[in-house]
């Protein structure tokens, strides 16, 4: 597959995610917090099995005290994802990894806030500052995530290439005989 093209999906992916950003940015507060108290009442009982046995106004209040954090959660998980994606469309240019951390970084953080400003036309929503800090942390996490591989995998291949060298400077001391080798 050449790099042009891959270059194109990985930003096609990019831009995908970015409009799952703004669907779900796009509910009204109710149709949100329903998603998130599904979501709750979804994956609750994995952690708390006897939530299923509770009556329908204790789960009700579990719900509601679980709602902040899990919509928090989610705009962590849900930038993670953007600035993994961001990072991999950016890997395939020849950048610094400086660079390529910075841009993954600006591009997460500007959608950032260009989407809560796109709440601010929504039916009860609005700006929150908090909201593009948590967003910037989960893009922040996902982007050092790929970076870490990346450079790792440089980081093993110049150590591979450092090993070979020394063996055969070990081996041409020996004159082949593999008592050089180390």
């Amino acid at each position: 597959m050449n790099m042009a093209y891959k270059r194109f999906i990985l930003w096609l992916l990019v831009i995908l995610w970015m409009g799952i950003i703004f669907f779900l940015s796009a509910q009204t507060a109710a149709e949100s917090s329903g998603l998130s108290g599904q979501t709750i009442r979804t994956l609750i009982p994995i952690f708390k099995p006897e939530f299923i046995d509770m009556s329908q106004a204790q789960q009700n209040e579990i719900v509601a005290n679980l709602q902040y954090i899990v919509r928090n959660i989610a705009h962590i998980l849900i930038y993670f994802i953007l600035g993994i994606l961001c990072m991999c469309a950016l890997i395939s240019y020849e950048l610094k990894l400086k660079v390529k951390v910075f841009t993954a970084l600006v591009i997460c953080t500007v959608y950032a806030a260009t989407d809560e400003l796109h709440q601010l036309f929504v039916e009860c929503r609005g700006f929150q500052f908090s909201d593009i800090f948590l967003d910037f942390c989960g893009a922040l996490l996902g982007v050092l995530v790929v970076a870490g591989m990346h450079w790792m995998r440089g980081r093993k291949g110049k150590a591979s290439q450092i090993s070979m060298v020394v063996l055969h400077e070990a081996d041409v001391k020996g004159k082949g005989d593999g008592e050089g080798v180390i």
